[in-house]
């Protein structure tokens, strides 16, 4: 029994990090040069699918993860400074997360003041065309 539990824990964690980029919803692109910061999540199913914060860099085809956080309010872009919003302190489910200071040459600054007012309308994403 205890050899199918970890045979279908792999199976689960293999189609869940086998998402790609055609799957994303991206609720936010900023772009900055050659970067462009992408806010997105990958499922409408459940209620609290983690939001990513990415640094894609349009040169090179590379991603760096800001953030992963399931309370992020909202993600903008202001002289060389990325401000991530949040319900309350960073967190992902029930665990808090660590943030950098600084991610490359952007300064990056968290407010957690955000304050939730009820239920929430569906957030608006859109798919990508590639």
């Amino acid at each position: 029994m205890k050899k199918i539990s970890i045979l279908i824990y792999i199976i689960i964690l293999g189609c869940v990090t086998k998402a790609d980029k055609k799957d994303r919803l991206y609720l936010k692109e900023i772009k900055v040069d050659d970067k462009n910061i992408e806010w997105f999540y990958y499922s409408n199913v459940v209620s609290t699918s983690a939001d990513y914060v990415l640094l894609y860099n349009t040169k090179n085809d590379k991603e760096d993860t800001i953030v992963s956080s399931t309370n992020i309010k909202n993600v903008t872009f202001v002289n060389d400074t990325i401000n991530l919003f949040f319900y309350g302190k960073p967190k992902i489910y029930d665990n808090p997360v660590f943030i950098k200071n600084n991610f490359g040459k952007f300064k990056i600054i968290i407010d957690t003041t955000s304050i939730s007012e009820g239920p929430q309308a569906p957030r608006k994403s859109y798919l990508k065309n590639e």
